[in-house]
């Protein structure tokens, strides 16, 4: 977070903020999202905070929908660990769905959510050089929304990242490690206490995980 005109001291003072970006696609919308937070661990409770505000919007436009294929790279921090993989049986579970999880092969290209995010920040970097001041994630927001109506601009707050820590504190206790993790490239939702996974998508052996 810049301004224009700071003093040189500042560029050793800085403070950082984090954008988890995702895109939704359906058969009538589709939804880019850029989601900033000053919370910079990229952990799996942000990822949670932000699958909140990501799924509760997608269903307050399409209530009806049953099934959801997310994609992501296969960052073990992030997603491809188990405790992600158990939150995504509770997901399923309480929201009614049909849910899968796949991975892309590591180090593999760029993607639309690589895009959202330089948008985003561009905007806002362009408006701090016309003389607006970014000192925090409100101010990152309001500048973001000033200039695009077209992007999804929401706040992964603190305090709601700290409410999916006590939520699923009990949740991740369970948590099982799977095997050959780091190949799987597959993950899809049985139950509330099973997984399915396979090396890739279409593969025909697969594995269950039961909790």
């Amino acid at each position: 977070m810049k301004e224009q005109d700071e003093i040189q001291q500042a560029h050793w003072n800085l403070k950082s903020l984090s954008i988890f970006t995702a895109f939704v696609w359906s058969k009538t919308e589709n939804f880019p999202f850029a989601l900033p937070s000053s919370d910079v661990t990229h952990d799996k409770f942000v990822v949670n905070s932000a699958l909140d505000i990501i799924l509760n919007h997608v269903e307050s436009v399409l209530p009806n929908v049953t099934e959801i294929n997310c994609f992501s790279d296969s960052v073990a921090s992030q997603f491809k660990q188990r405790y992600h993989f158990r939150n995504l049986t509770r997901i399923a579970n309480e929201r009614n769905i049909d849910l899968s999880w796949h991975f892309f092969a590591t180090s593999y290209g760029k993607g639309v959510v690589d895009g959202i995010g330089g948008v985003v920040k561009r905007l806002v970097w362009s408006a701090i050089l016309a003389g607006d001041g970014c000192r925090s994630v409100e101010d990152f927001i309001k500048l973001a929304r000033k200039k695009t109506d077209k992007i999804i601009v929401i706040e992964i707050k603190i305090d709601e990242i700290q409410k999916s820590k006590i939520k699923l504190e009990n949740l991740f206790k369970t948590a099982k490690s799977v095997p050959e993790t780091q190949k799987m490239h597959c993950v899809k939702v049985v139950n509330e206490n099973e997984l399915e996974v396979s090396y890739y998508s279409m593969c025909a052996q697969r594995k269950t995980v039961k909790y």
